[in-house]
């Protein structure tokens, strides 16, 4: 052999030396940090043949393809809640670097992806297979986070689905009952003022709602008597207004004792010192909006968010505390101007910032009470923007984007409140229009409620049980200013419309007493004067539950035109 050949050979060594070198420094990391993981369970190893079969795989196939090839069937806790079981679904087995599969957690305001580099350690590993399980030992800040499968193809990570959530929070919760059974539907928005007094005991209020601004409960306190109290959440501090909180137990320890099942509506209002909980795109005090849109997308207010929603969820879980059965993320969502800023018209953007945050309290409330119902909420205002998003969106749009976005995650079991005021809201005579009754109609009223209660019947929006999901109404009323017969004989139609409708579970009035900047915009919905004295309505509140309650029907199918109750049902159904 001469000397050129000679040289040639030697080069190619080396360089086929170099390049085992170079592969094995790339990757001598990366199978240690995998299967040496403590919550990373594989049951055997791999015999040589079957590695090769499963490396290679069945499919070839683009990152792109990869991406939406597998399908989480659930994700869900073992039977002892330790534990965290995930199944994979594929059609084929895919080729890639390895035999194996593996599962990452992500932040909740993250987006699920993996840059050249990513270095993270994943949660579990499994061998390919069409069906596949994940196994590892449930870590709590997981309670927010979103698991993604992944393949390693060419010493990168691509995923083979979209995250998915825990589906079942319950399975830990510190309080396993069930919801109550209502005793009727009946329900009224509160005045503080008629706490422990005959003037809410004696109407027989089977369901309250309260409100709960973000800023009236978080920061620190001056009162010595009330300290701050300082919630420990994934290694940080975070701090509540002792006062305030004082208020809520009081309050709501007070309504579980009289048997009332208790609603509280969560608002982020605006809070010079606490400015990381509202959106990015919603950072603007000068928009004239009420409340303003949870930021779900940063990692500070994220996190302040979820430690929230574990504070007041652990709190009003039904121990000394008091119960809080149900929570509404945010009021009116679908009006993104005024109850939810956002500065968008991206109903695809906006929803799916908005769900991150309905999920976070749904999960946290299911963890702290196994039976609690979580909502959003939408107002009348169901598919009559006429293409206006910058206004507002139709709430039937916003049902359908939140749905997506949750459903791509994991389907879970949240509510939905509406708020279907006549319109205009000053109408009290609602039933002497003509309402449509199909999923299009354009605004909902006590007159069409099918309108919703069917388009959430559709297979798409049904909930993991495959059942229609749990609606309230959680905010309408009607005013005297017309007259307070036609206000009681309103209020009294709509009751008998709900209590027919088998999908809606409670009928909360607006409001308990008259609030004056109300009263200026012709709107006096309340069962007692602004100067405590009652209305007509109060004893048609008070006893449409009971067995006087058909006393009243006489004067209301007078004042609405029918010959009977069922006449008069059969017209809203």
């Amino acid at each position: 052999m001469d000397k050129k050949k000679k040289t040639i050979i030697l080069i190619g060594g080396i360089l086929l030396l170099l390049g085992a070198f170079a592969f094995f420094f790339r990757h001598k990391d990366r199978k240690p940090a995998v299967f040496t993981a403590s919550s990373v369970r594989l049951k055997e190893k791999l015999d040589t043949e079957r590695e090769e079969a499963l490396t290679k795989g069945n499919v070839k196939l683009s990152r792109k393809a990869l991406a939406s090839y597998g399908r989480i069937t659930e994700c869900v806790f073992n039977g002892e809640g330790t534990g965290l079981t995930l199944n994979l679904a594929l059609p084929d087995i895919p080729g890639s670097d390895d035999a194996y599969i593996y599962l990452f957690d992500f932040d909740i305001y993250e987006e699920c992806e993996f840059p050249e580099g990513f270095g993270r350690t994943p949660v579990a590993v499994a061998e390919k297979a069409t069906s596949c399980t994940f196994q590892w030992d449930y870590q709590e800040e997981q309670l927010f986070r979103q698991f993604v499968p992944a393949l390693l193809v060419k010493g990168r990570y691509v995923p083979l689905s979209q995250g998915c959530f825990i589906n079942n929070p319950e399975a830990i919760a510190y309080n396993p009952e069930d919801y109550p059974q209502g005793k009727s539907k009946k329900g009224l928005l509160l005045d503080p003022e008629m706490l422990r007094t005959p003037l809410l005991e004696d109407l027989g209020v089977k369901h309250a709602i309260y409100n709960i601004p973000l800023s009236n409960i978080i920061g620190e306190t001056t009162n010595e008597a009330l300290p701050t109290i300082v919630y420990h959440y994934r290694g940080r501090e975070y701090l509540f207004n002792g006062a305030a909180i004082e208020g809520y137990d009081n309050l709501f320890s007070y309504l579980t004792e009289k048997e009332m099942l208790t609603t509280a509506i969560i608002l982020n209002d605006w809070d010079e010192d606490y400015p990381e909980l509202v959106h990015p795109l919603a950072r603007n005090k000068d928009s004239g909006a009420y409340y303003y849109a949870f930021n779900t997308c940063e990692a500070e207010g994220c996190l302040h968010l979820e430690a929230i929603a574990s504070f007041l969820t652990e709190r009003y879980s039904g121990k000394e505390k008091g119960l809080v059965s149900s929570w509404v993320i945010a009021n009116e969502i679908n009006q993104h101007k005024v109850w939810n800023y956002m500065d968008t018209k991206d109903i695809g953007l906006y929803a799916g910032e908005y769900e991150k945050a309905l999920r976070i309290f749904y999960n946290a409330a299911k963890r702290s009470y196994a039976g609690a119902k979580v909502y959003l909420s939408i107002d009348h205002d169901w598919n009559d923007n006429k293409g206006r998003d910058d206004r507002f969106f139709n709430a039937r749009d916003i049902l359908e984007a939140v749905n997506d976005a949750a459903r791509q995650k994991g389907n879970y079991d949240w509510g939905v409140a509406i708020h279907p005021y006549p319109s205009p809201l000053t109408r009290v005579n609602y039933w002497n229009q003509n309402y449509d009754k199909s999923i299009d109609a354009p605004v909902l009223t006590p007159m069409n409620l099918s309108t919703v209660t069917d388009f959430l019947k559709q297979v798409e929006y049904l909930d993991r049980g495959g059942d229609v999901r749990s609606i309230s109404v959680t905010e309408l009323g009607f005013t005297s200013l017309s007259g307070e017969k036609l206000q009681a004989a309103a209020f009294a139609y709509c009751y008998y419309i709900i209590e027919d409708n088998p999908y809606i579970e409670a009928f909360i009035m607006n409001r308990q007493t008259d609030a004056m900047e109300e009263i200026k915009q012709g709107l006096a919905f309340g069962i007692y004067n602004l100067d405590r004295t009652p209305k007509f309505i109060y004893e048609v509140f008070r006893d449409i539950d009971t067995n006087k309650g058909r006393d009243n029907v006489a004067f209301m199918l007078n004042i609405i035109g029918a010959d009977s109750l069922e006449e008069a049902l059969a017209r809203a159904r």
